[in-house]
């Protein structure tokens, strides 16, 4: 019995052996995926690309998810200045009020910002912020008025009800319904020379007291007169009484904002979480809804008012582009492709990529071959873009059906605490050199391309363009589409009408060296 008891646990044993031996060689097998070392027992096949750049033109810019402010300038890709509108909405509609006086009224947005310690000395925290782009000690002008045009839900003239379309150049509707006042009427530091600035916001107390304290944002003090009158004195003519009626009523904020000097600062503040508040006094009110009086005098009491930048938005943008990049995007090399691929954000431009040919399929067709990655590898020209801001992520997507690649959709890496991480293995993300400067973007399309190849799959044109968040897979209109190769582009991806950056990449072209040129590299094993 014992002699049994030793050899049915020397079995056991050896078994936990096997298995765990098995589980560090899977383990191994998915790191070595990770950092790319898994070819050493497979081809390669190289597969000819045509690339080739084009303008995006005007875009649709209304209730995108993230909106810049601010000037941003790149000695690749010119000036940006951009602007913003947004409608608001009252927290609470159809307030009682009686006989109000406004004592002070501020707005305040936050930033993306985190909490990186806390001051000893002063209990304050210390924060690190997000995207903010240029220098944090620059400033620009920056004027806040009450916005006259009203931005519709709906397109009257689609006679179908479709969404309203505005476009990054339709500043001007709203610069010609522009009020009068200017709004922020504080000290200068919050308009005239107003900065993006890590330090937490606190609001005082008329005796200097701390009465509240805000992460870093947008802090504004805002004109009295005219939100007393607009707001506290408009509650008798219902114009208060709810917000389908106080959207008309009160339209919405226009940020606009001026370049100072040669100074270029540019910021995404968190505008959907932005809030207006009015603090006032009003008559004490009993019970019966009559006014509180103590020996001959009307009790007054404290009272606050919240106002929400909620409802329908505009970013408008405002570009000075330099010649280069004016001349890379209407010169292209059909046959080819480029020598260089100008890729930008914004009201920029996007690269259109064929990547296999009609002979490159057939020659992988006829021998039956098992793809075990593919991937297009971007190389950054470092010369053109020395000085440049790069962008952190390219994404990589069905030009022809406006939709992510099947890799993209079957990636399901992520970081949680750096979301634009995420689908890391599909990639993407910039890669840099010993220097610290950019030197590629791989995508990988291992999917797509098998399907191309072993499943009859439609081999359609791509899109490649910067992308301020991964995530984001929604599509924007163009106001102008335009066509490449027969096919008619009237969108482009959300994520890169968010993303101020661009990038100069090395394209397809002959003329390109043959260790930067862009090819589609393909490795595969054949049937045993």
């Amino acid at each position: 019995m014992n002699n049994r008891l030793i050899y049915k646990s020397l079995i056991i044993v050896l078994g936990v052996v096997f298995f765990a031996s098995c589980d560090t060689d899977y383990n191994n097998i998915g790191a070595n995926i990770i950092n790319d070392d898994i070819h050493h027992d497979m081809l390669k096949y190289e597969a000819n690309v045509v690339a080739t750049d084009v303008g995006t033109g005007v875009v649709q810019a209304n209730n995108l998810p993230q909106n810049l402010l601010g000037v941003l300038e790149s000695p690749v890709f010119g000036k940006t200045i951009a602007h913003f509108v947004t409608q608001i909405e009252l927290e609470n509609v159809n307030p009682t009020l009686n006989n109000p006086t406004i004592d002070s009224v501020y707005m305040y947005v936050p930033y993306y910002s985190t909490l990186e310690s806390t001051n000893a000395d002063t209990g304050l925290g210390e924060y690190s912020l997000d995207s903010i782009y240029g220098s944090i000690t620059s400033r620009f002008k920056l004027s806040v008025y009450e916005n006259n045009y009203f931005l519709r839900d709906t397109d009257p003239g689609s006679g179908d009800g479709s969404t309203q379309k505005y476009y990054s150049n339709d500043r001007n509707l709203i610069e010609a319904n522009r009020g009068n006042v200017l709004l922020n009427d504080g000290i200068s530091s919050e308009n005239e020379l107003f900065r993006y600035s890590a330090v937490p916001i606190q609001r005082l107390y008329g005796g200097g007291e701390v009465a509240e304290t805000f992460a870093p944002g947008m802090f504004l003090y805002l004109n009295n007169d005219f939100f007393q009158t607009k707001i506290l004195n408009a509650a008798a003519s219902d114009n208060l009484v709810n917000n389908n009626v106080f959207r008309e009523y009160f339209r919405g904020i226009y940020f606009q904002a001026e370049q100072i000097g040669n100074e270029a600062v540019m910021g995404v503040p968190r505008f959907d979480q932005g809030t207006i508040t009015i603090k006032y006094t009003d008559d004490k009110l009993d019970l019966n809804g009559n006014p509180v009086v103590e020996n001959g005098v009307v009790q007054r009491e404290s009272k606050s008012m919240t106002i929400n930048l909620t409802g329908n938005t505009v970013n408008f943008l405002d570009y000075t582009y330099p010649s280069e990049f004016t001349t890379a995007i209407t010169t292209n090399d059909d046959a080819t492709g480029d020598q260089r691929l100008y890729v930008k954000g914004g009201e920029g431009s996007l690269a259109t990529i064929n990547i296999l040919s009609d002979q490159d399929i057939a020659t992988l067709k006829e021998e039956r071959i098992l793809i075990n990655d593919a991937s297009l590898t971007f190389y950054i020209d470092q010369d053109v873009m020395e000085n440049a801001t790069e962008p952190l992520r390219v994404y990589l997507y069905d030009l022809n059906n406006k939709r992510p690649l099947l890799d993209y959709g079957i990636d399901n890496t992520s970081r949680a605490s750096r979301p634009k991480f995420n689908k890391f293995v599909h990639g993407g993300i910039i890669q840099e050199d010993d220097n610290d400067k950019g030197l590629k973007y791989k995508i990988r399309i291992t999917n797509h391309v098998s399907n191309i190849i072993n499943n009859d799959s439609t081999n359609v044109k791509l899109g490649l363009v910067v992308t301020e968040n991964i995530n984001v897979i929604t599509n924007a209109a163009l106001k102008t589409p335009f066509t490449t190769d027969g096919l008619e582009v009237k969108t482009v991806p959300v994520s890169s009408v968010i993303h101020p950056f661009g990038t100069v990449l090395y394209g397809s072209n002959s003329t390109v060296p043959e260790d930067k040129r862009l090819k589609l590299e393909i490795f595969y094993t054949k049937p045993n």
